[in-house]
């Protein structure tokens, strides 16, 4: 019986074993194809603007989709007279590796706006399969900014990563908002986008993580430290949604303000009428974006005493 038992666990660690080196094989071996033609390129393409402007003062924004999709940095760099560098893609890359990827790109005199979305579990400091699937498509160099403790977080996201890319195999190019060809010369999306009244409200999750909190003082810390001005500012969100999770969006700034690393305005003020979103609560309508960039640029101004 013994013998039978120390042969079976050792056929299981072995079957284990093969797969995982399967899984991990594929995650570094393949790339999305989804991933590549959608507005996750915008990695890329931010790098490339910030390593072009490296000797300009700039007005560089680190945000999820909410930034992505709902940002006029037209008006930014009107108002600022200050190029302007939008490199937001997906809240689901976690706002480490947002971070981490142009911390280095960063100037004295550059303004860091930083806006992550409200959940405030350890995906929103870790990422999810979103982080993997945009690394190993478009900055395989960054792979060595994953931590092994946040490699632990994302071990559980490697099946899912692999499966979406298998599912995605064989896409070429498309077009709509999610495309790359959305994407503009500042990062935002800009296409024709209207209101659809389906958007699907959910209930914000988690409870604040002291290392999501440790991580924010940390980017205002090495913002300052480097010359850089730090402006933290509330996600939009869609009214409906912000009210329906009025109580944990105040205990989110309510953490933020006990640890010294508050909201550099309300988040209230960044909660528009229904009317002006697309298809998510942190997606707006173009008229929805240009309505959150004025008062974005009115806040940057009174935060910068301009």
């Amino acid at each position: 019986m013994k013998k039978f038992l120390v042969k079976t666990s050792l056929f299981l660690f072995v079957v284990a074993f093969i797969i995982n080196a399967a899984m991990i094989s594929y995650l570094f071996a393949v790339k999305d194809d989804w991933s590549a033609f959608s507005h996750e390129k915008n990695v890329t393409l931010s790098y490339s603007r910030l390593e072009a402007l490296s000797d300009t003062n700039k007005i560089v924004i680190i945000a999820g989709s909410n930034g992505a999709f709902s940002i006029n940095s037209r008006i930014i760099n009107k108002e600022l007279h200050m190029p302007v560098v939008n490199t937001s893609t997906h809240a689901g890359i976690g706002v480490r590796m947002q971070f981490e990827i142009f911390k280095e790109l960063l100037r004295r005199g550059d303004v860091v706006v930083f806006i992550p979305e409200y959940d405030d579990d350890s995906d929103r400091l870790y990422g999810n399969s979103v982080l993997l699937r945009i690394v190993g498509t478009h900055l395989p160099s960054a792979w060595g900014k994953i931590t092994p403790f946040q490699w632990l977080h994302l071990y559980k996201y490697i099946g899912l990563h692999d499966y979406e890319c298998y599912e995605h195999r064989g896409i070429t190019t498309f077009d709509g908002p999610y495309s790359a060809k959305s994407i503009n010369e500042y990062g935002d999306i800009e296409c024709q986008r209207e209101h659809v009244d389906s958007i699907k409200l959910y209930a914000l999750k988690g409870n604040m993580d002291k290392r999501l909190i440790e991580y924010y003082k940390y980017v205002r810390s090495y913002s300052n430290n480097a010359g850089v001005r730090f402006v933290f500012l509330p996600p939009t969100l869609i009214k409906s949604c912000y009210d329906k999770n009025k109580a944990q969006i105040d205990s989110v700034e309510i953490s933020l303000r006990q640890n010294g690393i508050p909201f550099d305005a309300s988040p209230s003020r960044y909660s528009f009428p229904d009317s002006l979103y697309f298809d998510s609560p942190y997606h707006m309508t173009q008229s929805g974006a240009n309505k959150r960039t004025e008062r974005m640029v009115a806040d940057m101004k009174r935060i910068m005493g301009i």
